[in-house]
């Protein structure tokens, strides 16, 4: 029998910028390491950082090659992870990439300037005095980080029934098992809303929109709707993965009208899928 190659790197992993909060990947590390002969069997992979303590709160690398999360808060900084492919006759390749992870996208800027003129403006109104001068905050210029942050704070999603043709009646709360307390979600006949619980809370982040829009998915999935999907890009593309998943877990698909997945959709919904099929083989060994 012919002597096993070890895994090669085929190229380098790019380095990585990401925000507190915010998505990572996920990367499909057998796009960059592949075993260069079939004999070889898969590979199997292992990451943490360069001091060989675990990858930061929030992030992960599957056993399969998936590499991605959501950095948890007060993970800001720079760090070189360190990833080992294995393959089965125990040939080895160690490759390194850089991750930089900034401060969370919030209006940080300028924080104080708001604080003070809200107070202001109440003890001016408890007081039946004039407001304070607004000029200088009508006329300050809006940054695109802020327009951001404002997108993501009231971000909503609606999963409408398609073949429910009646307008949204009244409004029931559902009480859906892995929703984020910071979002409610609403039945409206012939539509589900998700919605932020307190519109103005800092306690709220992307990783709770992501998880409620992922429950939602499960409950149209449950209750056998067509579904035509809008709001708040991230928990469409969140919802439109997990309804990936069930179709593929049920082998029953639910069918999702006027939405082109991304490249960036499909990769993610494939590496999750890689990992499900891996985990449910795992059990039935």
């Amino acid at each position: 029998m012919a002597e096993q190659q070890p895994p090669v790197l085929v190229k380098s992993v790019p380095p990585q910028i990401v925000n507190e909060g915010a998505a990572f990947g996920p990367i499909n590390l057998n796009e960059y390491i592949q075993q260069p002969n079939a004999e070889g069997g898969t590979l199997k992979f292992v990451a943490e950082l360069s001091d060989g303590s675990a990858l930061i709160q929030g992030l992960i690398c599957t056993e399969s090659g998936t590499l991605g999360g959501i950095p948890a808060p007060g993970t800001e900084g720079g760090y070189e992870i360190v990833i080992y492919a294995r393959n089965a006759e125990g040939g080895e390749l160690t490759t390194k990439v850089s991750l930089t992870v900034k401060e969370r996208i919030s209006m940080l800027e300028g924080h104080q300037y708001f604080t003070d003129l809200k107070s202001k403006i109440w003890e001016a109104l408890g007081q039946n005095l004039p407001l304070p001068e607004m000029e200088s905050l009508i006329d300050r210029p809006l940054t695109l980080v802020e327009v951001y942050y404002l997108i993501q704070r009231f971000a909503t999603l609606t999963i409408w029934d398609v073949h429910n043709l009646e307008p949204p009646g009244e409004i029931k709360k559902l009480q859906l098992e892995g929703a984020s307390p910071h979002f409610q979600v609403y039945d409206r006949g012939s539509c589900l809303v998700g919605a932020p619980t307190d519109l103005f809370s800092h306690e709220r982040t992307l990783e709770d929109a992501l998880h409620t829009a992922r429950v939602m998915a499960r409950e149209a999935y449950k209750r056998g709707w067509t579904v035509e999907l809008t709001g708040f890009n991230k928990m469409v593309r969140a919802c439109w993965v997990e309804i990936q998943i069930m179709s593929a877990k049920n082998a029953k698909p639910l069918e999702v009208l006027h939405y082109e997945p991304t490249e960036a959709d499909q990769k993610l919904y494939h590496a999750e899928e890689q990992g499900r099929m891996r985990g449910s083989s795992s059990k039935g060994a």
